[in-house]
């Protein structure tokens, strides 16, 4: 079995460590913060984590994740539930208009886990830890590789030391300087591909007082919607908290009131669909508002005709990144984790069949994931720019099903609903819904008397009067 670094104590280094440590392996993380870790729930919410960013966001765990720990790591989920995680099947919230489905066998994959991204991430820390074999070292900066011709053979600190390993994968993130590593350690480097997702998040956290859900949860999960100029979604956590987030434009100067937690309440209230979970007695306020940005979708992939580097695998947002309302990065970067474990069970050696599988698999995963996004992400900047700016948008072409017109669908087809499911779910992938003929036909056939009704957003006129009255009343 192999001696691993994993570089980045986050929730896919720690989980790549896990399904590592299963099949035999020794693994050593690296983790840069000196902070100590939490220990319990209602602290690691308040964990900080100035090199994860999207850590204060909301999340939702897609259905691919949380189906592999509950098969592979079922002490993960069953910990997550002990810790107070909710769960919810989506065939149990079809949409009110379909009048209800017919249940498959199948179904019963459509599970999500309900928790916040900092009870998900301590769950899995403790558990990952627990595993012989596995260990952290915190205040360990890395910056840079020790190589062999084309294999890597360890890590240097930023302090010079060097650690020896037989693999080294790379679970660092969106902000990985692995392409800076590579270069400056004369190793083939990477083509990497990047266009911005056009979004910026604001996001509050809550506490539920109420009983019952103050409002309908249209998403299972949660509830929400994408609407012309922007989306609101309310996720439900752990232990009674829920978060909401707001997504505009990052051009849209008029909603930058929205990190003002005052402006940010007058758009929820503002919003039909969310205004009773904020309403006096139904919920409290438990965190400031937080604001995310600067975001791409982005893939990662050597560059075609070069040698690969051998020993050296990163994962999760290291190798793709995509915009992370579609949830995906978690399942992604976990489904990863597991296809490397099994690949190391199948090729133990470090050398090139072990580099070009394991390139050859994780981009069959991802770029699927990343062509997607970027479309989608396209499409509804388009809208949102024309709305904004007071022009007309444009309509997708006869007989192309996109996300928008899919979702539109999917609340009078079945068919069309668990298809949607499925591949927001990831059970299933992005051709199964925008390459199926029969998909294609019962979407044009539902919108060819225009689109159906669409639950409550607010106006751009009502969300710019409640933001800058807020803003106005300073």
């Amino acid at each position: 079995m192999s001696n691993v670094i994993i570089v980045g104590g986050s929730v896919i280094g720690f989980g790549a460590a896990l399904a590592l440590a299963d099949q035999g392996h020794r693994v050593r993380i690296l983790e840069r913060s000196t902070d100590e870790p939490p220990s319990t729930v209602d602290s690691a919410a308040t964990w900080h984590r100035p090199t994860v960013p999207q850590f204060l966001q909301s999340h939702a765990f897609a259905s691919l994740g949380c189906n592999l720990l509950r098969d592979r790591a079922r002490d993960v989920y069953d910990g997550l539930r002990a810790a107070g995680a909710g769960e919810v099947n989506l065939a149990d919230y079809p949409p009110p208009m379909l009048g209800g489905i017919t249940r498959r066998p199948e179904d019963d994959d459509l599970r999500m886990v309900l928790s916040r991204r900092s009870t998900f991430e301590l769950v899995l820390r403790e558990r990952a830890l627990a595993r012989p074999g596995v260990s952290v070292r915190t205040g360990a900066t890395v910056r840079g590789l020790v190589a062999s011709g084309n294999r890597v053979t360890g890590v240097r600190l930023a302090d010079g030391e060097t650690i020896e390993a037989d693999l080294v994968v790379d679970a660092t993130g969106r902000k990985t300087a692995a392409d800076t590593w590579l270069a400056d350690a004369d190793l083939p480097g990477r083509d990497v591909t990047s266009e911005s997702c056009k979004i910026v998040y604001y996001t509050r956290y809550y506490r539920q007082r109420s009983e019952r859900p103050p409002g309908p949860l249209n998403r299972g999960f949660g509830a929400g919607g994408l609407w012309d100029h922007y989306t609101a979604v309310l996720f439900l956590g752990d232990n009674g908290t829920f978060s909401i987030s707001l997504g505009v434009l990052p051009e849209d100067t008029q909603m930058k009131g929205l990190r003002e937690e005052e402006a940010f309440t007058a758009a929820v209230r503002a919003t039909p669909l969310l205004a009773g979970w904020v309403a006096p007695g139904n919920s409290e306020p438990i965190s400031p508002v937080y604001s995310m940005g600067s975001l791409d979708n982005s893939l990662r992939l050597p560059v075609e005709g070069q040698p690969l580097v051998e020993g050296f695998f990163p994962i999760g947002d290291a190798l793709c990144t995509t915009n992370p309302a579609y949830g995906r990065g978690v399942s992604l970067g976990l489904q990863e984790a597991f296809l490397l474990a099994d690949l190391l069970a199948e090729h133990p050696e470090p050398g090139e069949t072990q580099a070009r599988e394991f390139v050859a698999r994780s981009t069959r995963l991802v770029r699927p994931w990343f062509e997607e996004a970027v479309m989608n992400d396209r499409g509804r900047a388009g809208l949102w720019e024309a709305t904004v700016n007071g022009r007309q948008p444009q309509r997708p072409p006869a007989g192309v099903v996109t996300f928008g017109t899919a979702v539109a669908a999917a609340s009078q087809d079945e068919e069309v609903w668990r298809r949607v499911a499925n591949v927001m779910m990831m059970l299933k992938p992005p051709s199964a819904l925008y390459a199926d003929d029969e998909i294609r036909a019962r979407v044009g056939k539902v919108l060819s008397g225009g689109p159906p009704p669409q639950l409550p957003g607010a106006s751009r006129a009502d969300l710019l009067a409640a933001v800058s009255a807020d803003l106005v009343a300073k």
